[in-house]
């Protein structure tokens, strides 16, 4: 799949074609269902959040929108079920610490752990304040999960360039975010 999901493909999910939801569910069904199964520890709730993501995605299409590698949406919308599973079950302290220590999750501040929407909305508005670059750097890397180097390739700049605007932004934005944990 390329980097970012062209234009044409997302046109042809829209309007239903089944054959290319086929192949993106059969490039990614495995690796997602192995990363759900190993973070809920669960083959039968992996399986669960991976046929709800799916069938979600199927009844959405018409309204898909997707700004980023098919791969990385994917995952982090594995991730905000599996989320969502957690807080549902009532087992929010013991598994969000287990996924929030999970190996796979490399941010210092795992933004995911933020699984209301008020809150979230809070922080999408705290974060307009961020100059763009910085602001833009920051949710890429928090919120698309893509990796400093990802980010440096997309905008043709050094990956020091990057890790420089990530720490300006974690300067600027750490009032907010002290505050926006202390409703956690």
């Amino acid at each position: 799949m390329p980097e970012q999901f062209p234009v044409d493909l997302i046109h042809r999910l829209r309007t239903g074609d089944f054959k290319l939801f086929e192949l993106i569910f059969n490039t990614y069904w495995e690796e997602l269902y192995a990363y759900a199964a190993k973070v809920t520890g669960s083959e039968e709730d992996a399986r669960d959040i991976i046929q709800d993501l799916f069938t979600s995605i199927w009844e959405r299409r018409q309204q898909l929108e997707l700004h980023t590698h098919v791969r990385y949406y994917l995952f982090s919308a594995v991730r905000k079920q599996i989320l969502r599973k957690f807080r549902d079950d009532g087992l929010k302290e013991k598994h969000l610490e287990k996924f929030v220590t999970h190996s796979e999750l490399r941010s210092e501040l795992t933004l995911n752990t933020l699984i209301h929407k008020d809150i979230l909305n809070q922080l999408q508005q705290d974060l307009q304040h961020l100059p763009e670059k910085e602001r833009q750097v920051f949710e890429w890397y928090h919120f698309d999960e893509l990796s400093i180097r990802e980010i440096a390739m997309m905008h043709g700049t050094a990956e020091q360039t990057v890790r420089n605007q990530l720490g300006n932004a974690y300067k600027k934005a750490r009032p907010l975010l002290n505050r926006l944990l202390m409703f956690l």
